[in-house]
């Protein structure tokens, strides 16, 4: 029995990557379509922007595919997989399909799937986001009455689904300048449901369901977050953080975007959806787990000096500009010896600082080591010095007992 189902899941494992490994080289295809045409007109940050999206397309399926590996029986893998496989399967064929020539005027079997796939894929890219929030970390609900949940996700899929099939006519929508753009409609042969049908009827339906579903899903999280155990609660940590993570880039991308006309930031934004997956898989696998203090600890840390050395630089800048012209060297090269120089000392004291708040075990520690380094320096007695060091340990590891051996 155990060595039949240790076959099964070595044979689970292997198609799980393969399918992985066609999903990875989909996007290889995808990257070197859009770096081809990117270089005979988009600029060096258009493609570095594509290729951070497709970054994380991979940390999707890479993610999701070890966690099904791992925990066969946990749906979070699964989820995970499904938008890095989707997004650069659909990508291809928008792309086929918008650059068919000529313009199709009938539709047949081919054209008919390709568009109707294009038309609704976008939905397995949100609801596997709204189911992981239902499930996270286990792979479970919370319990059987959250089953409604997933009806009510059941029945938009399919009410999308229909509408696609049975519209009244197969249009490529394609997007240009922020606007919605139809390239190309044909007659659907099996359609029978008039124009404006989903956005007239059922439109306001379908943006309740969407925010009920979002809802539901921050509802789910508090509720495992506050009556979890504490292995959830720290499970829980991870995705949060890179959630922190990307909304502190996107304002930023926004920001960028809307108001300094610049698109540097939206390189990031691609690589801050990678540390989404990431994290979940790190959670699910507990893998140093508790490591999330330190590096919450040292991403507030640095951010913090990088804003304060920046200020310092542009301060002295400003400073000698005055005096010497903004644009003489002195005045740079002064701005940039202030703000090496004061690297260093601001990073040790924010570090403690951010450590005393968002690390404080790791800070404790470190100020009882220091206190007995210095103990140590008027202890002659050997009883003195074991005393203090299980007083250290007992202190900073709150072990149930301590024991000393000492060799003679």
């Amino acid at each position: 029995m155990n060595e039949n189902s240790g076959v099964r899941g070595n044979r689970s494992v292997v198609v799980v990557w393969t399918i992985a490994a066609l999903g990875l080289a989909v996007i290889a295809v995808l990257v070197w379509s859009s770096t081809r045409a990117g270089f005979s007109g988009e600029t060096l940050v258009s493609i570095l922007t594509d290729l951070s999206f497709a970054i994380a397309l991979v940390a999707f399926v890479i993610s999701g595919a070890v966690i099904v590996s791992r925990q066969p029986k946990n749906i979070i893998g699964r989820l995970l997989m499904i938008p890095g496989l989707v997004l650069p399967a659909a990508e291809l064929i928008h792309n086929w399909l918008v650059d068919l020539d000529p313009v199709p005027v009938n539709a047949d079997l081919t054209l008919w799937l390709a568009t109707w796939f294009d038309g609704w894929s976008w939905v397995l890219l949100i609801f596997p986001i709204f189911h992981l929030l239902l499930v996270f970390p286990t792979g479970r609900l919370i319990s059987p009455r959250w089953r409604w949940v997933v009806g009510v996700e059941g029945a938009m899929v399919a009410f999308m689904l229909f509408s696609g099939v049975f519209a009244d006519r197969i249009e490529l929508v394609t997007e240009a300048a922020s606007q919605e753009v139809v390239v190309w409609s044909v007659a659907n042969p099996i359609g029978f449901l008039p124009e404006g049908f989903f956005s007239n009827v059922f439109g306001l339906i379908w943006s309740l369901g969407l925010v009920g579903l979002t809802v539901a899903g921050v509802v789910a999280v508090v509720r495992r977050f506050r009556a979890g155990s504490r292995l959830e609660r720290q499970q829980l940590k991870w995705p949060l953080y890179a959630v922190g993570v990307f909304g502190f880039v996107y304002a930023w991308t926004a920001l960028g975007s809307g108001v300094v006309t610049n698109s540097g930031p939206d390189v990031l934004l691609g690589l801050a959806i990678a540390v989404i997956p990431v994290s979940v898989a790190v959670a699910v696998l507990r893998y140093r787990l508790y490591d999330l203090d330190r590096i919450v600890s040292r991403t507030v840390t640095y951010l913090v000096v990088a804003v304060l050395t920046i200020g310092a630089y542009v301060l002295v800048v400003l400073m000698l500009g005055s005096f010497l012209g903004r644009d003489n060297p002195v005045a740079v090269a002064g701005a940039t010896l202030a703000a090496a120089a004061l690297f260093n000392p601001v990073r040790t004291r924010i570090r403690r600082w951010v450590d005393r708040r968002f690390n404080r075990p790791r800070y404790d520690t470190e100020r009882v080591m220091d206190e007995f380094t210095d103990t140590l320096r008027h202890r002659v007695d050997p009883e003195e010095v074991v005393v203090g060091w299980v007083g250290v340990v007992s202190e900073t590891m709150h072990p149930a007992t301590v024991g000393l051996w000492l060799k003679q």
